[in-house]
């Protein structure tokens, strides 16, 4: 595997300012806005909510298998070809759905659109980040990527919204794959650097635990307690945005109440990572895990005790929103310290792997517990299960840590 033999003395804002751009818009472009063409599709089409979902959550699924592959890519040096590439496939594929008549084919698109997110999403973007940057300063600059892409929802929504009533569904698609082609392929291309090989006389660096095949972290413990913390907060965060506002209603609140505790989330998830960013150099990783966990225990432990009305709901949302601010920051920095800087692709490849699979059986999840149960009562009490147990694995992981300096 070749690796950088050096790494800049200062932070290539240009180089970080366009990855983090191509995360909002691929974000933005290919996960958040495909609720918004659930309804008109559906009826021009005839086809059910749950027909167009099954579709998305396939590509959930093929994002998980193919995010080793690319990881694995990723670590070799084809970290421009990959993200490049992906974002052209997503442009071509968002192309041909602005033109489907046939079910089976929206499936096949959306399939392929799982390829595209596992080669253009946080993952692959990280990795590439923590190539070009080195350790000291991949902590900031994956700081400001995630700063940049959290706005992704904030800003492909509305404009998703403007392009169908402008141009209908299918030409807003062909909006949404002009910005992959002309922003994400385009910024990828020039931005990334070619494939960098070693020079004659210098051997590659990083932790030899990890050389080779990462494989080897199956047997880890350490490894299986970050994938289960990992598994936790993805299907968290996954099951909250479908089914919050039908809990809160069932739960007394209005549906103004439920909107704007949820419009509290997006605010709180930027705020943390801003907070973050300030204090990089005075708070450890470790440190900001555990406060990570701990916020989203609170949370779901508050939420069942709010009445209808409280302003406290507005505390359960920004608990909440910091806590998933803060996870995905958490998840891109502690692997390397947990497992070494070799294979950082493949081994974010194989952690997302289990993670996107649950995450796309969340929302089903979630629905049959409620037709099962009755209310959401049974989904609250998932919901802090969950919540304690990403907590009690991230203290396992840091006890295990500690167990290894001493």
């Amino acid at each position: 595997m070749s690796l950088p033999t050096s790494f800049p003395d200062r932070m290539p804002w240009g180089f970080v300012s366009a990855l983090s751009l191509t995360q909002l818009v691929s974000y933005g472009s290919i996960f958040y806005a495909f609720a918004l063409f659930i309804e008109p599709m559906g009826q021009e089409l005839g086809w059910s909510k749950s027909a167009l979902t099954a579709a998305y959550s396939l590509a959930l699924a093929s994002s998980a298998l193919s995010a080793f592959p690319v990881g694995r890519l990723i670590d070799r040096g084809h970290g421009r070809a990959v993200m490049t590439g992906g974002s052209v496939l997503a442009a071509v594929l968002l192309a041909f759905w602005s033109r489907i008549e046939s079910y089976p084919v929206f499936v096949l698109i959306w399939i392929g659109l799982g390829i595209s997110m596992s080669a253009v999403f946080y993952e692959p973007g990280f990795a590439v980040l923590a190539r070009r940057l080195g350790a000291r300063l991949a902590r900031r600059g994956i700081t400001v990527m995630t700063l940049v892409g959290g706005f992704a929802s904030t800003v492909f929504i509305p404009l998703t919204h403007l392009l169908i009533d402008a141009f209908g569904w299918r030409g807003a698609l062909l909006g949404l794959a002009a910005f992959n082609l002309g922003i994400c392929a385009l910024f990828h291309a020039i931005a990334i650097p070619p494939l960098a090989r070693p020079k004659p006389g210098i051997a590659p660096t990083g932790a030899p635990s990890a050389a080779g095949n990462p494989r080897h972290l199956l047997r880890n413990p350490s490894f299986w307690c970050f994938v289960a913390t990992s598994i936790a907060q993805g299907m968290i965060s996954t099951g909250i945005p479908l089914h919050l506002i039908p809990l809160l209603i069932e739960r007394g609140f209005s549906l103004d109440a439920a909107v704007a505790a949820f419009t509290v989330i997006g605010p709180a998830q930027v705020a943390a990572r801003l907070a973050m960013a300030v204090g990089e150099r005075s708070v450890s990783i470790w440190t900001l895990g555990i406060l990570t966990m701990l916020f989203s225990v609170l949370a779901f432990a508050l939420l069942p005790f709010i009445p209808p009305g409280s302003w406290l709901i507005a505390v359960f949302a920004a608990l909440y929103g910091a806590s998933n601010g803060m996870v995905t920051i958490v998840r891109a920095l502690l692997p390397p310290e947990l497992f070494g800087r070799e294979n950082y692709g493949a081994i974010q490849g194989m952690i997302a792997m289990p993670v996107r699979i649950a995450m796309a059986t969340t929302p089903f999840a979630f629905g049959a517990l409620w037709a099962w149960w009755g209310s959401y009562g049974i989904v609250l009490a998932v919901l802090l299960a969950l919540a304690l147990c990403s907590l009690a694995c991230f203290m396992l992981n840091l006890a295990f840590a500690r167990r290894v300096r001493t």
